[in-house]
């Protein structure tokens, strides 16, 4: 199981309301069905890492060790964080489950 979440849920509306367009047309309309479909392969090579993946669920943008260097990560590449999806991929064998 994986945590999800807005990065920056109180910054999302504040952004949704400059003159910027958000990087997909209905934000995370699609984005359950596709990390569904996302390849494990894939997912298995963040374990122990936080990332970001895109609104639709389709692509890792970036991963990295703790929230704040993802942030940093995100912003080196030129993505506003309050455009992405932040997920917590656990390492192999651990569950999130309490």
């Amino acid at each position: 199981m994986e945590v999800v979440r807005c990065i920056y849920p109180g910054r999302r509306e504040e952004h949704m309301n400059q003159t910027q367009p958000p990087l997909a047309s209905s934000p995370l309309a699609d984005y359950s069905q596709n990390r569904r479909k996302f390849p494990p392969e894939e997912l298995a090579k963040h374990a122990g890492q936080y990332v970001a993946f895109s609104f639709d669920g389709t692509r890792v943008l970036a991963g990295a060790a703790t929230e704040e260097d993802l942030e940093k990560q995100l912003q080196a590449l030129g993505i506003d964080p309050t455009q992405v999806v932040g997920s917590y991929i656990p390492p192999s064998g651990v569950s999130m489950l309490q």
